[in-house]
């Protein structure tokens, strides 16, 4: 493939030098990073003959000192000024914000820290997997090795089968797995040590610049984070002389996750598992997501979390692939050697993450849950981890209520049966129990097998076959429910089209929304699966892959390399079918599929709508999308005024009944006067809020009417109008 066509000059193209990407404004000699510990502080002098040399050699100019803002509100107490033997907890906070060098690892720190809700919710949540683990390794290695199973019925207390000394007794096996599990353990017991400075120097920027304390982290909104760190940015100037927007924010902290997005969009991972009748399935674990980010972005990123240039030229194409290739066959080897014991941590950690689950509701075994796969295809560029979760859980409702919709008569007919034998036995056992409550434990109905042991099993298969029932009044209306699956989804293949209905749409659509119970045996298969994906269907790939960080990257001044679909390039990934004015494309390689782009642009407004895009195509495009939905708008307006208008003629013609009470009071929930549009561009793509109000609480015929008129809600909606409107296809 030819040399990148995406390096423009309207970006930086100083791509021939090597030297790393820096965003050091205020000194150019080394210094720590962020969260390194500081040994010496800066000091202040009173002396007016201070040279600028001698200024400059400050670890901290002085106007980071005086330069701060006091509020009201807040509750720590702190000198009010800094001095040579004390410095104040907020001027040292101020000091590392000023000297963040890896802003990427620092937005990413500061959104982890958001994630997980303050530092007592992290380390308490940190230090309650270490004893997760911890339980694990010791009553595993209790279970396996430490009790004599065969002398359990010929005896009746623990002490009489526990094996003395069992740990000297430890096969070589045996004590092989307890050895590397305890490695691990210490390690990550090393790691939540070692990051307790971060955490500390985290919370102090967000309590002491941001004015978030921890009591407010469980509920405070990333958007009034960004807001503060902005706001910081613009009354201290001389901190970072860097681009600080919502967009730019997004783009470090999803800079690697936004190509494996365009990658799994693009379809260029070949993640099949290369053994017959399984080749059409795409397999992709949390097992082998783990080994595609270290092989991949492990391969193309540097440790500071750019793009290494040497990815970026043509001429380095065949090492690259080489090079690329021998690291996914040795993963592939590697992940052979240790499959014994990721099987036995993965079974354990299964085991007793979802037995208490299920014990307690045994109906959850037949939930369902999106694939791993599932969500990179349905994952936006530049949109945050708890904003996807956010959307793709609001689609669960409709998501199983689709799937129930299609008939499965011979299902029910044999869990109908199974519930009724199941039931029928359990209500005769528990109406024996409240007899005889000693019967409970002592009546044998089978040896070694109790009533409470039989009333166990046909209660769990009573509550198992019972939730595969469906509800009997249900109507049969799958093509509406997938559409709301695809509002909150924004995914709809081509050859989904005019099949909605159809059980080929269903099949497909299960393999991305699949039991819990598959997902975990895929887990699990997926020790063997993985090796040979990474050896045989990976490789494959390679060459695709290099193309694409070569043909997709493009570098924006003080942001570095990223990837252009997340820098909403409209001028060269624009498509015409969703709206883009002057969008001329020739290759279609260069769009992305089924409109990812422009629905991430909408997305990110939507979820950001103070933002304003620093291009003119971005801004035309929100201006033809909000054109577009006015003249809908006051199209339905004078549709309904002239349906109203011909109603009251009608009425005037005839005398009044006491029927007609009924008729108008629907007239004015179905004709009524239409809100005002907003004027303003950020409240129009306002997230959840539908671009036609009167679709609130409706009857059921004006929702078929809607449907009819193919008019959707929100951004979805209004992209398949778009697409609708240039290429004359419906949902």
């Amino acid at each position: 493939m030819s040399k990148s066509r995406l390096l423009s000059s309207r970006y930086s193209d100083d791509e021939e030098s090597d030297e790393e990407f820096t965003l050091n404004p205020i000194d150019e000699t080394p210094r720590h990073s962020y969260f390194n510990n500081i040994d010496h502080l800066p000091h202040y002098r009173s002396e007016e003959d201070n040279s600028e040399d001698e200024e400059d050699r400050l670890e901290a100019p002085p106007s980071l000192m005086i330069e701060r803002t006091q509020s009201p509100t807040t509750t720590t107490t702190k000198p009010m000024t800094s001095t040579r033997d004390h410095v104040t907890v907020y001027d040292r906070t101020m000091w590392r914000w000023a000297n963040v060098e890896n802003m990427d690892d620092f937005f990413q720190r500061v959104y982890d820290y958001y994630q997980g809700k303050g530092i007592y919710c992290i380390l308490l949540a940190r230090f309650l997997n270490l004893l997760t683990l911890g339980f694990m390794i010791l009553f595993s290695t209790f279970l396996i090795s430490c009790i004599n199973y065969s002398d359990i019925t010929s005896h009746h207390t623990l002490g009489e089968v526990i094996e003395p000394q069992c740990l000297s007794k430890l096969s070589t096996t045996k004590f092989l797995y307890i050895s590397i599990f305890v490695v691990w353990w210490l390690w990550q017991a090393i790691r939540f040590i070692t990051d307790l400075p971060m955490l500390r120097e985290m919370h102090n920027f967000y309590t002491h610049l941001l004015l978030i304390p921890d009591e407010d982290m469980q509920t405070v909104s990333w958007q009034t984070v960004l807001d503060r760190i902005i706001d910081i940015r613009e009354t201290n100037p001389n901190t970072n002389d860097i681009r600080l927007t919502e967009h730019d924010v997004a783009s470090r902290i999803m800079r690697k996750e936004n190509y494996l997005i365009a990658l799994f969009n693009k379809d260029l991972l070949n993640i099949q598992i290369p053994l017959p009748y399984l080749r059409n399935r795409p397999v992709f674990t949390k097992d082998l997501e783990w080994n595609l980010s270290f092989c991949l972005l492990g391969f193309v990123f540097d440790s500071r979390g750019q793009l290494k240039k040497r990815v970026l030229k043509e001429r380095n194409k065949s090492v690259l692939v080489a090079s690329l290739k021998r690291r996914f066959i040795f993963m592939g080897l590697l992940n052979l050697i240790l499959s014994p014991f990721i099987f036995v941590y993965l079974l354990l950690h299964f085991f007793f993450r979802y037995f208490e689950e299920y014990h307690k509701n045994p109906s959850e075994i037949g939930s369902r849950t999106y694939t791993p796969f599932a969500r990179w295809k349905f994952r936006e560029f530049n949109e945050l981890p708890h904003l996807f979760r956010n959307r793709i859980s609001q689609s669960y409702e409709h998501a199983n209520l689709y799937i129930n919709q299609f008939p499965k008569e011979k299902t029910v007919l044999l869990a109908r049966f199974i519930s009724f034998l199941a039931g029928s036995i359990a209500g005769v056992l528990a109406l024996l129990s409240l007899i005889d409550s000693e019967a409970l434990l002592n009546f044998e109905i089978s040896p070694n097998g109790t009533v409470l042991f039989y009333l166990g099993l046909t209660g769990t298969l009573f509550a198992v076959t019972r939730g595969m029932i469906p509800d009997e009044n249900q109507v049969f209306e799958p093509e509406r429910l997938l559409r709301k699956v695809v509002e909150h989804t924004h995914y709809l293949p081509p050859e989904w089209k005019h099949k909605l209905h159809t059980d080929q749409v269903r099949g497909e659509f299960c393999k991305l929304f699949d039991y819990k119970v598959s997902l975990f045996l895929q887990e699990l298969l997926s020790v063997i699966f993985a090796p040979l994906v990474l050896c045989l269907s990976l490789p494959e790939s390679a060459d695709q892959i290099i193309d694409f960080f070569r043909e997709f990257t493009v570098h924006v001044h003080e942001l570095g390399y990223v990837c252009s679909f997340a820098q909403f390039d409209f001028a060269r990934h624009g498509n015409i079918k969703y709206g883009v004015q002057g969008a001329i494309v020739e290759d279609e390689y260069y769009l992305s599929n089924q409109g990812k782009m422009e629905k991430s642009f909408l997305n990110f407004k939507a979820n950001n709508p103070k933002w304003v895009p620093n291009d003119m195509a971005g801004s035309m495009y929100l201006s033809k999308l909000t054109e577009f939905k006015n003249q809908k708008q006051q199209s339905m307006s004078e549709e309904y005024s002239s349906g109203d208008e011909g109603s009251s003629k009608v009425n005037q013609k005839r005398p009044y009944q006491a029927s007609d009470r009924r008729d108008e009071t629907i007239k004015l929930n179905q004709y009524g006067v239409p809100d005002v549009v907003p004027s303003n561009l950020g409240d129009s793509f306002a997230q959840g809020q539908p671009w036609d109000a009167r679709h609130i609480e409706q009857e059921e015929e004006e929702e078929e009417e809607a449907e009819g008129r193919n008019r959707g809600k929100g951004m979805i909606g209004l992209l398949n109008q778009f697409y609708d409107l240039n290429n004359n296809s419906t949902v």
